[in-house]
């Protein structure tokens, strides 16, 4: 406990100074790491704890996101007022798509799916609302009264103050006896509901509090870009999301955050001299799983682990 602690307090101490060692380019990609990390471990709490995998947390994401555009630049709406309608637009769509856990397995997955496609649908058919392709663009930068964001350093800086608020948040819930009952569901949900277990209503509750991580991140990423399109809510970036956490390690607390640093770092690299660089990360996924299908962080929990062993024998 006390190993994991310091590791945390160098982790945070890093990403403090970091903004003053590194170039602009550098803390606008790392912010974006940190807002799809988040995107990535609400995708998770219902993964990697729960064992559902969804395909809609790209909608509450977008919704969210759509919603602070919309109410800031065509509304005149301050900030603070935008942004908590946003996270609230996302957490109530969670409240009407979290009756898909009533479904399981496959069944499950084409729900979320479908659930996913209307959104994605709304935002380019409902040009009036949304603006279609070209979407809503201007959004004024995030403040409170007459502080202001004025650049990447200090939005930095903002970001990584909710990301440590929702991270300590996220442990102490996984830790709760109700994230023990959502790993219980997950390995076995007959014997839950023989010891008195309501499994629907813990994976209920799951998901509305995963959409509500998954608004909040969508509020942020839409004053990291000042702009909001359909691609937010398509397929590919849910996708892209649940890669994350997988490729960094399901289940785990730093895992979501790795992967997304692993992708976005990969796409933003490889894309600069290969056009098809998606193949690129098909072929990393692939790799991930075949040999370290605990992702990066499992597979780094392993090692350790022999190495104590050996050491102790």
């Amino acid at each position: 406990m006390k190993k994991t602690s310091h590791i945390a307090f160098v982790l945070l101490v890093i990403a403090l100074i970091l903004p003053q060692l590194a170039s602009t380019y550098w803390v606008t990609l790392i912010t974006q790491v940190f807002i799809f990390g988040m995107l990535a471990l609400s995708a998770d709490l219902l993964l990697g704890n729960a064992g559902l995998f969804s395909l809609c947390h790209a909608a509450f994401f977008a919704v969210a996101a759509y919603a602070t555009a919309i109410l800031q630049v065509r509304y005149g709406w301050v900030c603070v007022w935008a942004a908590s309608a946003g996270i609230f637009s996302g957490t109530l769509l969670g409240c009407i798509y979290g009756l898909s856990v009533r479904t399981r397995g496959v069944y499950f997955i084409l729900v979320t799916l479908a659930m996913g496609y209307i959104i994605w649908g709304v935002g380019y058919r409902w040009t009036a609302l949304t603006g279609g392709d070209s979407g809503i663009t201007n959004v004024p930068a995030p403040g409170i009264g007459a502080f202001q964001i004025e650049n990447a350093n200090q939005f930095y800086y903002l970001v990584l103050a909710v990301v440590v608020v929702v991270v300590f948040a996220y442990q102490k819930l996984v830790q709760s006896p109700f994230g023990l009952a959502l790993r219980g569901i997950k390995s076995g949900e007959p014997r839950m509901h023989s010891l008195g277990f309501r499994p629907a209503r813990h994976l209920y509750l799951a998901f509305v509090i995963s959409s509500f991580m998954a608004s909040l991140a969508g509020v942020l990423y839409v004053y990291l870009n000042r702009f909001v399109n359909p691609v937010t809510a398509s397929l590919h970036n849910n996708v892209e999301a649940i890669l994350m956490a997988i490729v960094g390690g399901s289940g785990t607390l730093l895992g979501p955050f790795v992967g997304a640093a692993m992708i976005l770092g990969l796409r933003n690299w490889v894309s600069t001299f290969f056009e098809m660089h998606l193949a690129i990360m098909g072929l990393v996924f692939i790799a991930v799983v075949i040999w370290a299908p605990g992702g990066v962080i499992g597979q780094l929990q392993r090692i350790v682990e022999r190495k104590n062993s050996e050491g102790q024998s």
